[in-house]
């Protein structure tokens, strides 16, 4: 479970992130959605420790993070980047195992057999042996993906998963993204993936100017979202362009006379 508390984080006198709270509980899943700037991804990195915080508190299983304790509380989390930062000089199988030997002191023979395990789940055992200039953008994400979960978290944060994808590769990675959270994964997502956000979560957040400005669960927030900076972003009554919408259509599914995008800018 991560409880946040009246998170705020600033950049050079900018407010990135404005007085945020909220849980995200264990075994759920949780999608933080808003226009780019909005402060999703910042409030991520705040919780994992890799932007230092200016007020508020951050709860991982009721403890606080601090300084003190935050190399260990760490350990109960993965992050998986948009940009896959997966070791290019390694091999797919030793991106996989160089942190469960090297951090939790896993013998190479446990950490290869549980890698070979997570790669048969993410659909890549026979890429083992490959570097990963030789994959797509797609399997890159999916070895991240599966790097994560080789530390055994208890919850997994993604950061744009899909974003530095090519369009035709965005649906494995969301397959492997599903596969967990039928699972029962924790799971907080940013994402700009609104179709994805609304079948998988079941809590969603919009943020805009560092800001929480809705919650709820995914039907309230898709089907009948209160805001009004949320309803114009989402919906349009017979759109006639996309450049009407502020947003790009890979496609659209009808709800009534409202029309719901699938991918926000």
């Amino acid at each position: 479970m991560i409880e946040v508390k009246n998170l705020t984080k600033s950049f050079g006198g900018a407010m990135a992130v404005d007085d945020v709270s909220f849980s995200v509980q264990e075994g759920k899943v949780t999608s933080i959605i808003g226009s780019s700037g909005s402060g999703k991804s910042t409030t991520l990195r705040c919780i994992n420790g890799l932007e230092k915080k200016d007020s508020g508190e951050i709860y991982i299983d009721g403890e606080l993070v601090t300084e003190n304790n935050l190399r260990a509380v760490r350990t109960k989390t993965a992050m998986v980047f948009q940009n896959f930062n997966l070791f290019n000089n390694l091999t797919v199988l030793k991106n996989i195992t160089a942190a469960p030997i090297n951090v939790k002191g896993m013998s190479k023979v446990e950490a290869n057999k549980k890698a070979m395990q997570l790669l048969q789940i993410v659909g890549l055992a026979d890429k083992k042996d490959a570097y990963p200039k030789s994959l797509s953008g797609g399997q890159k994400q999916r070895v991240a993906i599966a790097r994560a979960l080789a530390m055994e978290p208890e919850i997994i944060l993604f950061d744009e998963p899909t974003s530095a994808l090519d369009p035709e590769m965005v649906g494995e990675v969301l397959d492997v993204m599903k596969k967990l959270a039928s699972s029962g994964m924790t799971m907080l997502i940013v994402t700009h993936e609104m179709g994805f956000a609304r079948e998988i979560s079941d809590q969603v957040i919009f943020m805009t100017d560092g800001k929480i400005v809705e919650e709820g669960t995914a039907e309230q927030i898709f089907t009948n979202p209160q805001n009004e900076s949320l309803r114009f972003k989402l919906f349009k009554v017979n759109p006639t362009s996309e450049d009407d919408l502020g947003y790009r259509s890979r496609s659209f599914f009808s709800m009534g006379k409202w029309k719901v995008c699938h991918k926000w800018l």
